[in-house]
């Protein structure tokens, strides 16, 4: 066996240990019973130190300076670079700080959803302050390894090869392109007239409705499911994708589009090249891309005219809801309305990307020891009032929202709003693509749709970088302009 053949058995092994983890951490999260949480933290605390322990041996690192002398083909040779950085990512990291962040984290979690119901941020404040000085220890030591700053470290945790300053720069031209065109857009749709659709659709019709919208997307449910939970989320393991959603009468369509972008993720989790299943190489490449196809599915298809269009249609015929508050220029002035809100996953694609700036800001702050963490509520209100114009009421609908920071997923938020940029620069090519794409759509049709993202994305895997792909895509490297052109064609 050569060493590049044992390469492979050890990182499938590790693959099987994170998709148990993932299994559990579903079940965590949507009918795991309230008191079994300590041993449930035990238990995928136990998991990561396996996983951990099998990557990050020196055995690996000398297994790989091997298997770099060995002939391999370009696909080998892209999984073995990317088992290197995930052994750089590991072997970096002590066995008992990755035991004690996942330990902190699964109690933070817990601690956050109390906190978050009374809205008391001092609640989960010790806990937070705990997971906090973990991660500062992660980040001062990966981002030795890696040779960035530590903020910079953790995100590319979860999108390779990003550079904070890159984001940065991103994120400060796309403020200054939304905060004076979000007002101009709200006034502009002031004089649109909406029929309510408030308490209109059930819990159940908005069930089935969104089971329906997934299987005609092409979602296959002999490999996944859609369950409940307080915070919609798409996790599961390897052809077994669970994503669950949240239900609210007042606002039936915050489900069904919350619906849509999980399905967006599970796509791409269900069609990546089976082939290399448990292998690096295999898995998707990184959150800002693997959110670019949730948004694509959610922003560019599910909230066209055309997507209404065909939605208006089953609603009427299919699921018996006659009222004229379902026809299709109704629907999509609701689905494209834009509102100052507090609530970042009920926000609109326009003043979303400002949920994220306020976010990285902070986390920058956080991680360059500029704050602390008993001043996060008044830091994070002060934020939202520069950004959005208005101050935030109670901590619920301020800095308790998210349940990231309370999981230990701090870099995470900047890969949402690059995964919108991509979403809007993948969009662009596929309808010059397929310039037939908005008559398929509005017949219920999204096998062309499927088959694209396939052979562009999915296929693709982690066997190049974002912005490999997006080269070979659409010939740019991540450009902010598709999505202000997308914004603008669509708000203005």
């Amino acid at each position: 066996m050569t060493s590049y053949d044992k390469l492979k058995q050890i990182f499938h092994e590790a693959a099987l240990s994170s998709d148990i983890a993932g299994i559990l951490h579903w079940d965590m999260s949507t009918m795991m019973p309230k008191n079994s949480r300590e041993n449930r933290a035990e238990q995928l605390s136990y998991l990561s130190k396996i996983r951990h322990q099998l990557i990050s041996s020196p055995n690996v690192g000398k297994l790989i300076e091997n298997a770099k002398e060995e002939k391999l083909d370009n696909e080998n040779s892209s999984n073995l670079i990317e088992m290197e950085r995930e052994y750089i990512m590991s072997s970096s990291l002590p066995s008992d700080l990755v035991e004690k962040l996942s330990k902190a984290s699964a109690k933070c979690e817990g601690i956050w959803e109390e906190a978050r119901k009374k809205s008391d941020f001092k609640i989960v404040e010790p806990h937070l302050e705990e997971l906090v000085k973990l991660s500062k220890e992660e980040s001062l030591i990966l981002a030795d390894k890696l040779h960035c700053s530590p903020y910079e470290a953790l995100i590319n945790k979860f999108e390779p090869q990003s550079k904070e300053k890159d984001i940065k720069n991103i994120f400060e031209n796309l403020e200054i392109f939304l905060v004076p065109l979000i007002d101009q857009i709200i006034q502009k749709q002031s004089e649109e007239k909406l029929i309510s659709i408030s308490n209109l659709m059930t819990v159940e019709q908005q069930k089935e409705i969104g089971l329906y919208l997934m299987k005609s997307i092409g979602f296959d449910f002999t490999r996944g499911r859609l369950d409940t939970s307080q915070h919609p989320f798409c996790g599961g393991a390897y052809q077994d994708i669970r994503i669950t959603t949240r239900y609210n009468e007042s606002d039936p369509f915050s489900s069904l589009e919350g619906i849509m972008h999980e399905t967006g993720h599970a796509m791409y989790e269900l069609n990546l090249p089976e082939k290399w299943k448990y292998q690096p190489a295999g898995q998707s490449r990184g959150m800002a891309m693997h959110e670019s196809q949730s948004l694509l599915i959610e922003m560019q298809i599910t909230r066209s005219k055309s997507f209404k269009k065909y939605l208006s249609h089953i609603l009427k015929n299919k699921f018996e809801l006659k009222n004229e508050c379902w026809n299709f220029e109704n629907i999509y002035k609701i689905g494209t309305r834009v509102n100052k809100s507090f609530i970042r996953v009920e926000s609109d694609e326009v003043t979303y990307p400002l949920h994220i700036i306020l976010r990285f800001n902070l986390e920058q702050k956080i991680f360059n020891d500029e704050i602390k963490i008993r001043d996060i509520p008044e830091l994070w209100n002060q934020e939202y009032k520069k950004l959005f114009g208005k101050e935030v009421d109670v901590d619920s609908n301020g800095c308790l929202q998210d349940v990231h920071w309370y999981a230990g997923l701090f870099g995470y938020f900047p890969t949402y709003s690059l995964g919108a940029l991509t979403a809007a620069q993948l969009a662009s090519q596929l309808r010059l693509d397929n310039i037939n794409l908005d008559d398929q759509i509005e017949k219920g049709n999204f096998t062309e749709l499927l088959k694209w993202l396939k052979i562009n994305v999915h296929s693709k895997a982690s066997f190049y970088s974002t912005n490999d792909i997006l080269e070979q895509v659409t010939n740019s490297k991540l450009n902010a302009k598709y999505f202000e052109d997308y914004i603008k064609n669509r708000y203005l």
